[in-house]
């Protein structure tokens, strides 16, 4: 059955196959979604679910331990499994030239996994340490789940923790394993999911090849799951110390999606409006729909409202007052108004969110497993339009009389948490036979298949474009891509001299103008879109998006910024808005390399900020997604006609390259609240073509590929796995190379010196053409990943373009990459990375830093 640009059909073993075709995508999603969740596990078996998704990656008959990440991993891709209600799901992102090793990878494990009693306790014991991060280390861990369906449901399927008890997990043999493989992951009960720009019918070939003489073998059915209706609220108190306050978890039956997707929807409108506006007297209030998600789940399933409660208050009173204040949401009278612009940031956001290869390959293979009908995903925005406000204040009204479970976290000495679900007297026996009631039998071990060879990769294309600059100076970019009807906007402005020099007033300012244009922004935010201002010390960002009917009152919005503006500056010496670490460092080094810098004077009011920061000419805007690219242009010339043009006090105030600026300084910035010590190495890059592509991969040899020789010996180091990278960016007007890290305190020093002593190898130990290889081929399939998406297509022009590099850069850099020497790459590495004359910024409490600066010092 074809549905557009989506092919289904089924494999003759059973295996469900799903196909779609995304244009212009350079990468290819692969995700296999079996039908058995936590859901499905057996008393004294809770938690095998996810231990077996686990042990899925350790190993299989032609892909042993540590094999099967080798097509991912050094291409830039990923690959993740995860356990859900009813569904494991297995995905992998890899560029389009290795699909094949994708379907080959999944079809192999699918046909014969290897269980070890090796493998088996290591994944024990990350499953031990993944138990402790994320409900026994964190503060109210377990709410909302997996402790809330416990306090809602009776039957043991819905209620038991999907986690388990590690005392019952350490209990499973190999042979466990074995049978749980043969019960659960045949062909019949999977759904194989590919999404990428590959013709249907080549692609079905490829699955045909790999997973059509995997055998067919029965499987056990999933368990019945009806549950009976609450008849009254059930409430399961609990206590967590060093908490500041209650914290509360409420579950709502959902109505079930197969028989009333209407009511559904309504919820979920319902729980985004929640989320929106919150409710009084409450704080940090999420809602969702489903316990992992909107359509996640077949019933039963929850609708989920977490909150704080406020000190003095006690809980069963919060509880009390946000009942009643269902009423008041059905009867409110800008209902109209709220459900529709709900309804849309809903559409917005899945348009968004499904516009690459990734998620759209997991949606689509999880509603077709639970559903049948992987279309829903398609269908879900003209379905939640379907919602009208009666429908919600009656879904609004029936939450008001509904029983609920209600889970509470209180202040108190101990941390104490629910007893475990009490398990039936005996197994639940499946409604209907059962095809898997024999008992599993092991099959012979298979034999070794040899990997596939990659195939040709596509070349990364923006698509349509039209370039122009404005008469002010604004160069402006328009691309078309309709992976998305919506269109991703960027606009950047250099902050300037003055901005440089008072960042404090910038921000200011930022916060000014974002007040100023709330009115203008809540239409278009009524519409989905959004319209954010940002700055970071270097940049005055606006970023958004937005129907591409509504990109006319985006750039009026944008236009209205340089309408005056009153405003007093800030305090010289009032505390400034918090910031990043990085961002803090950078405004040091922007300091101390203005140094030198010709004098700015010195503004007296916001309105001196505003004309110097957004009164000169060399800004950019970007514009991707369902749009025509010239009427766009022209839609720009006209909104950005009085925008002000170049002014001679603008932006350049320093040489542009290392000439002239102070070289090796060291910095030392305190933070008694630190854990880490943060350091940032710089240096202007010599003069010369920025765009060249042994600079490119001199700095991701430098730290930045995960085989490249800096991060082994910073980690022998730091046994604490500090993180660690180089990029290359502008710092005021100066494109700059640098190297930032964050190190543990006890071995910042050791750190620190391991990033000195590997530059100055590479001016003693030049690069090799076998160690630049596989550097090479990761960079060009990284790239790939910057046109996932129209947004990210979006912030790599913006990049691009302010970092003075033209709009076919990225298209151009993986013929550039293959054309490098090694000896070209040896020499762009000591001149972007000249130890001896960068500055270093270090960050963190006195003694460490001390210690990290003395030790750079050291020779």
């Amino acid at each position: 059955m074809t549905a557009g640009k989506m092919h289904k059909t089924t494999l003759q073993n059973g295996l469900r196959v799903v196909l779609e075709r995304l244009p212009g995508s350079p990468r290819s999603a692969v995700c296999v979604h079996y039908g058995i969740g936590y859901r499905s596990e057996e008393p004294a078996r809770e938690g095998f679910t996810h231990l077996f998704e686990h042990l899925m990656f350790r190993g299989s008959a032609s892909l042993p331990p540590g094999r099967f990440f080798e097509h991912i991993h050094p291409l830039g891709g990923q690959a993740n499994g995860t356990t859900h209600q009813d569904y494991t799901d297995y995905h992998q992102l890899v560029p389009a030239a290795a699909l094949e090793r994708a379907l080959f990878s999944e079809a192999d494990r699918m046909r014969a996994p290897v269980f070890t009693e090796e493998t088996l306790a290591e994944q024990l014991h990350g499953i031990e340490e993944e138990i402790h991060q994320a409900v026994t280390a964190r503060p109210y861990g377990g709410l909302p789940w997996p402790l809330l369906p416990g306090v809602v449901f009776e039957r043991f399927a819905n209620a038991h923790d999907g986690y388990g008890r590690m005392d019952r997990l350490r209990e499973a043999s190999v042979a466990d394993c074995e049978a749980f493989f043969q019960a659960h992951y045949a062909p019949g009960n999977a759904v194989l999911t590919v999404v990428g720009d590959h013709d249907p019918d080549a692609l079905l070939t490829l699955v045909e090849r790999h997973f059509g003489d995997i055998p067919a073998r029965p499987f056990t059915p999933p368990p019945e799951l009806s549950e009976p209706d609450l008849t009254e609220d059930r409430w399961q108190t609990c206590t967590e110390p060093t908490v500041p306050a209650a914290a509360l978890a409420l579950g709502y039956r959902l109505p079930d999606p197969r028989r009333d997707m209407a009511g559904y929807l309504t919820h979920t409108v319902l729980a985004e409006m929640i989320s929106q506006h919150g409710l009084d007297g409450l704080q940090a209030v999420s809602a969702g729909c489903g316990v992992f998600g909107p359509l996640d789940a077949v019933d039963p399933d929850l609708l989920v409202i977490t909150a704080l409660v406020p000190p003095m208050v006690p809980p069963w009173h919060a509880v009390a007052d946000m009942t009643d204040r269902w009423a008041t949401w059905a009867d409110a009278p800008d209902l109209g108004q709220s459900q529709p612009q709900a309804v849309q940031r809903l559409i917005t956001r899945h348009h968004r969110e499904h516009a690459s290869a990734y998620p759209r390959s997991r949606a689509l293979g999880r509603l077709e497993l639970l559903f049948g009908r992987a279309e829903l995903l398609d269908e879900y925005p003209a379905r939640l339009a379907e919602v009208g406000p009666g429908q919600v204040a009656a879904s609004a009204r029936r939450l008001g009389t509904a029983p609920k479970g209600v889970l509470v976290m209180a202040p108190g000495p101990t941390r104490t948490r629910p007893a475990p679900v009490p398990e039936p007297g005996s197994v639940q026996e499946p409604k209907g036979p059962s095809p898997a009631a024999a008992a599993p039998v092991s099959p012979a071990p298979a034999a070794a298949r040899p990997l596939p060879p990659l195939g040709a990769q596509p070349a990364p294309h923006h698509g349509p474009r039209c370039q122009t600059t404005l008469t002010g100076g604004t160069v402006v970019l328009a691309v078309q891509d309709h992976r998305s009807p919506l269109v991703e906007l960027r606009f950047r402005l250099p902050l300037g001299a003055l901005g440089w020099q008072r960042p404090d007033a910038v921000d200011e300012l930022v916060q000014l103008l974002a007040r100023r244009s709330e009115t203008a922004g809540r239409r278009i935010e009524a519409t989905g879109g959004d319209f954010h201002l940002t700055t970071d010390g270097q940049w005055f960002d606006v970023t958004g998006y937005t129907a591409p009917g509504m990109t006319a009152a985006w750039l009026d919005q944008l236009a209205d910024l340089t309408a005056p503006v009153r405003g007093r500056l800030p305090e010289p010496d009032r505390p400034p808005r918090p910031h990043s670490p990085d961002a803090a460092m950078d405004t040091a080094l922007r300091r101390h390399w203005l140094g030198g810098a010709r004098p700015v004077a010195a503004p007296d009011n916001l309105g001196a900020v505003q004309r110097s920061v957004l009164g000169h000419g060399d800004a950019w805007l970007i514009a991707v997604g369902a749009l025509d690219p010239e009427r766009f242009a022209a839609d720009a010339a006209r909104a950005l006609s009085d925008w002000p043009g170049a002014s001679p006090t603008a932006v350049n105030v320093l040489p542009g390259h290392r000439d002239g600026l102070p070289a090796g300084g060291i910095l030392a910035l305190h933070d008694d609240a630190s854990d880490d010590v943060r350091v940032a190495l710089s240096a202007p890059e010599p003069a010369g073509d920025t765009d060249t592509a042994p600079r490119y991969l001199a700095t991701a040899l430098i730290c930045t590929q995960y085989t490249s020789r800096m991060p082994e010996r910073v980690l022998r180091a730091d046994h604490a796995a500090p993180s660690l990278y180089a990029a290359r960016d502008v710092c005021l007007d100066v494109p700059r190379a640098s190297i930032r890290a964050t190190l543990h305190q006890p071995g910042a020093a050791q750190g620190i010196a391991a990033v000195r002593d590997t530059l100055r190898a590479f001016q003693s130990a030049p690069i090799t053409a076998a160690e630049l290889a596989p550097i090479r081929d990761f960079c060009a399939a990284q790239l790939l990943g910057a046109f996932d998406t129209p947004a990210t297509k979006a912030d790599l022009l913006r990049d691009c373009l302010s970092a003075g590099r033209q709009a076919d850069w990225a298209e151009r850099l993986p013929v550039l990459l293959r054309e490098t020497t090694a000896p070209e790459v040896s020499a762009a590495c000591t001149a972007l990375f000249p130890v001896d004359d960068m500055d270093l910024v270090v960050l963190g409490r006195p003694g460490p830093v001390t210690e990290a600066c003395d030790q750079w010092r050291a020779p």
